[in-house]
């Protein structure tokens, strides 16, 4: 199974836990990337990956016209019945590849991607193609998180990763993604990085991981907190596994 194929896979069987994850929901959050971003009402944005489409219906607060595109139907489902529960008109979802866009050059303001990044299997790729539906000087917000610039611990946390979820690719490490933005002649004019607490129970719930793989996990995150192995900052607390993820918001300005 391709890693596409595994993605429709996982997050159309985990579209409902995806839909309430802490890590998405988070109003606090949503607001500062799209404060950042430097939305104005004028604006046509795309977001990319939207999965139940958080992003998408944060921006359509500010701006004329929102599309969230996804290649997982059922997270669609519950991106429509968000939009409907928010009474927000000026948005719309599509089933698109982040690879193969059905945009001309040029059709949008900001085109964004939260939390996704580390899923897709050609990120330059679609990078590129983020580039080219986005107008001269629009804006392209990235969201994801970071790994350790520590080769052997990105190498760890990465590890752990992919025994979570088959369909991560590699959460990269930032001097990385900075590189893959100046390849494709797209300069990052803001960077934030966000700490996002999470619990272990709740983090392996929400991708579904079965009881072998979360044992092998949770071994592997306990030997990892000796050195900070992972990168992750791994701590037990009243008896409870949590680490933390290192995220960013960037901002790149599109150039041509």
């Amino acid at each position: 199974m391709g890693i596409k194929e595994s993605a429709i896979k996982q997050f159309g069987r985990q579209a409902e836990a995806y839909s309430k994850g802490n890590i998405f929901v988070d109003g606090v959050h949503l607001s500062e990337v799209v404060k950042r971003s430097g939305v104005a009402k004028n604006h046509r944005i795309l977001d990319i990956a939207t999965g139940s489409g958080f992003l998408a219906l944060e921006f359509a607060k500010f701006a004329d016209s929102v599309i969230g595109a996804d290649l997982t139907r059922n997270m669609l489902l519950y991106a429509r019945e968000r939009q409907k529960s928010s009474g927000l008109g000026n948005t719309g979802f599509l089933l698109s590849d982040v690879e193969s866009l059905p945009f001309p050059d040029g059709s949008f303001d900001i085109v964004s991607c939260r939390f996704a990044f580390h899923h897709f299997p050609s990120p330059g790729k679609a990078l590129l193609e983020m580039k080219r539906i986005c107008r001269t000087h629009g804006r392209i917000v990235l969201v994801d998180g970071v790994s350790s610039e520590d080769r052997e611990k990105s190498l760890f946390h990465n590890r752990i990763e992919k025994l979570r979820d088959p369909s991560h690719v590699r959460i990269y490490m930032l001097s990385e993604i900075k590189n893959m933005f100046n390849k494709i002649g797209a300069a990052v004019i803001d960077l934030t990085h966000w700490d996002i607490p999470q619990e272990f129970e709740e983090w392996m719930k929400r991708a579904g991981t079965d009881r072998e793989r979360k044992g092998i996990i949770e071994g592997l995150m306990r030997q990892g907190m000796d050195g900070d192995r992972t990168g992750l900052r791994v701590k037990i607390e009243n008896g409870r596994l949590g680490f933390t993820y290192d995220t960013v918001i960037l901002i790149a300005d599109v150039g041509r």
